[in-house]
């Protein structure tokens, strides 16, 4: 097994998505292999660099963060990255969705970004109940 979980951040928030990297890069058994400004870049980011996790934004240009696990359940990868979702909407529909549509965990901002990291590094132990 790797020592670091790779994660790939997706929020159209460029100044969120580094703060939220220098969070992750503080821990040192993460690391993060990108940073997707839109769902579109999103989708192909997870598809070449197979992260472990990815944190995705609800709202983003393109595509939202729904279509996003839409695609990625659509593909046929060998790995899909266990999902976050951070949202500023806490909508129960949506809520649901991403859930439906394979997310470990659904956030809403504004959010403590120690339980974000409690929340990632729980991740490290998950076994998926279904492909």
């Amino acid at each position: 097994m790797k020592d670091k979980l790779s994660i790939l951040v997706a929020d159209d928030n460029v100044d969120f998505a580094k703060n939220l990297t220098n969070y992750i890069e503080k821990e040192d058994e993460m690391e993060v292999i990108g940073i997707a400004k839109d769902g579109l870049e999103a989708v192909e980011m997870i598809k070449n660099t197979k992260p472990d996790i990815a944190i995705i934004d609800v709202i983003m240009p393109q595509l939202d963060g729904l279509g996003v696990l839409e695609r990625i359940n659509e593909a046929n990868l060998d790995k899909k990255p266990l999902s976050i979702v951070l949202s500023a909407v806490g909508q129960d529909k949506i809520t649901a969705r991403a859930l439906e549509l394979g997310a470990q965990y659904y956030v809403v901002k504004p959010f403590d970004i120690s339980l974000l990291m409690k929340r990632i590094k729980e991740l490290k132990f998950y076994k998926p109940t279904r492909n």
